[in-house]
């Protein structure tokens, strides 16, 4: 993994990112990782976004996290189909790595059932929280706890 001058660990992980969600029709490059959480039962897909103020989590993941009926704080946000009524919650996701340890983090995301765009892993509440990476030589993101 990455280390920093004095060769203590800056990151603990290693991940090879995605330039496309398989589930969407975008086709810009993107980096998307791959996450999970007990309750889903598999990896879903999400875009690493430093740009969004908060992770976005797709009500279909959403609801299978029980985060829909929380009583979370109201947020809108602007998105690029115009804003969108949600609630700030706080979950447990994981970041699923390829080497080295996966990191589970706890964070807060923002969700409502009117949002079906996909899964973004942003800086407020996720990102901020871990050390992170990215070499796109080898579409790889290097990531650990901060």
């Amino acid at each position: 993994m990455l280390a920093r001058a004095d060769g203590t660990p800056f990151t603990t992980a290693r991940a090879q990112y995605l330039d496309h969600d398989p589930g969407s029709s975008e086709s810009t490059q993107k980096i998307i990782l791959k996450i999970t959480a007990d309750p889903l039962g598999g990896v879903v897909f999400a875009q690493l976004d430093t740009g969004a103020a908060w992770s976005i989590l797709d009500a279909e993941v959403a609801e299978a996290l029980s985060l829909l009926g929380g009583s979370g704080a109201p947020a809108r946000i602007s998105t690029r189909y115009g804003p969108v009524e949600g609630r700030l919650e706080r979950t447990s996701l994981e970041i699923l790595a390829d080497q080295g340890d996966s990191l589970v983090i706890n964070a807060t995301v923002w969700v409502s059932p009117d949002w079906r765009s996909g899964n973004f892993l942003g800086y407020g509440g996720l990102l901020e929280r871990i050390r992170f990476a990215v070499d796109p030589s080898e579409n790889a993101v290097y990531f650990g706890p901060a």
